[in-house]
């Protein structure tokens, strides 16, 4: 006698009871209503308020990053501000630096990176590094990792061969693709307790050219085409001018970093940022420091939060640009109110309002 194929069950669960089912000795639940989803993607700042801006709030937690550019154009100094920022608002924050190319201590300090809570990977390895950042993520021990930088990375296969053995195809492409799945789980947490501990990973990369490109842009980035597809950032910085002093402006003491957001997963892609960083003292500025008082200043005026002839909150601020930079150099207070109200002119709907149209700041739209 015929069977009726793929016959329904006789009692029929609701997804209510399957939830429960699935759900029961589970340590986090796996299935969950929408509405009890955490609504936005937790942010870290990255300490400049115009890359904040540009990136939808600062960089994406429990997401990669990656941060890729040509040499010497502040892909690192990125990275401990971003470390640096945090660790002074949160005395527990703590990072992990895979220091595949080098760690100065020095250079380090001079951004106010706190080295007691940062915890360094001295190999180049990769699939050393990759198991221990695996295990560290998993773990929920760090509230940070960057990778500097991939490029640096050599795996057994290439470290084992001498010099004379030839070219080995891609070993650390395949290998890559595989940590990217394992950090995919590590990653993971909880989508209702905001409280589960995040972590966020940064790459930081280089740019490579391609053989034979004729049309379209030539440039690459080493360790394959599948890690692109994990990043929800990836942020192009560039050198835009050198800063320089003396009577004949001869003396280089720091640099205009451009940024630029190639990808982002849940905010407004290609939005440009800059910020004046300096690798030299010059008694207004010490080594590391980044102007972020010019950056706020810049984003207020982008977004018209001065009244006026520099008018803020009925207050008149200065009577001209240079005198409105000194003037909120000198007031703690002042520099706070123009942050909160930048960030709520941009994101209303994280402060009760309603989100608003494209808008041109100090993070502008191409």
């Amino acid at each position: 006698m015929a069977t009726k194929r793929n016959a329904a069950p006789a009692v029929r669960l609701t997804i209510e009871e399957i939830a429960a089912q699935v759900n029961s000795g589970m340590g986090t639940p796996i299935l969950i209503r929408g509405v009890d989803v955490i609504t936005e993607v937790p942010r870290l700042s990255s300490g400049i308020l115009s890359l904040d801006l540009g990136l939808g709030g600062g960089w994406a937690t429990n997401q990669w990053n990656e941060i890729v550019g040509p040499e010497s154009s502040g892909k690192t100094a990125l990275a401990y501000k971003t470390i640096a920022f945090n660790q002074a608002i949160d005395p527990e924050f703590t990072a992990l630096f895979v220091a595949a190319e080098e760690f100065v201590p020095s250079y380090a300090k001079a951004f106010g990176v706190d080295t007691d809570r940062l915890w360094v990977v001295e190999s180049n390895n990769m699939e050393t590094v990759f198991e221990l950042v695996v295990k560290a993520v998993e773990n929920r021990t760090v509230d940070m990792v960057v990778i500097d930088s991939l490029p640096a990375l050599v795996t057994e296969a290439e470290a084992d061969k001498s010099l004379a053995d030839g070219l080995i195809v891609s070993p650390g492409a395949r290998i890559i693709s595989t940590f990217f799945k394992k950090m995919a789980k590590a990653l993971r947490r909880s989508l209702v307790d905001p409280d589960d501990r995040p972590c966020t990973p940064i790459m930081i990369n280089q740019w490579r050219d391609m053989i034979g490109v004729m049309f379209g842009d030539p440039r690459t980035t080493p360790g394959g085409k599948a890690k692109n597809y994990y990043f929800f950032v990836r942020l192009e910085v560039s050198r835009d001018e050198w800063i320089q002093t003396g009577s004949d402006l001869s003396t280089r003491v720091g640099q205009t970093i451009a940024m630029k957001t190639l990808k982002n997963k849940t905010y407004r892609p290609q939005q440009r940022a800059q910020a004046d960083f300096y690798f030299a003292d010059t008694g207004v500025f010490k080594k590391g420091e980044f102007d972020t008082v010019k950056d706020v200043v810049n984003v207020a005026l982008a977004l018209d939060l001065f009244e006026g002839m520099y008018k803020f909150n009925g207050e008149r601020i200065a009577r001209k640009k240079e005198e409105l930079y000194q003037v909120v150099r000198e007031r703690p207070d002042l520099y706070a109110q123009l942050c909160e109200a930048a960030h709520i002119a941009m994101f209303p709907h994280l402060h009760g309002g309603e989100a608003t149209s494209v808008q041109d700041t100090g993070a502008e739209e191409v």
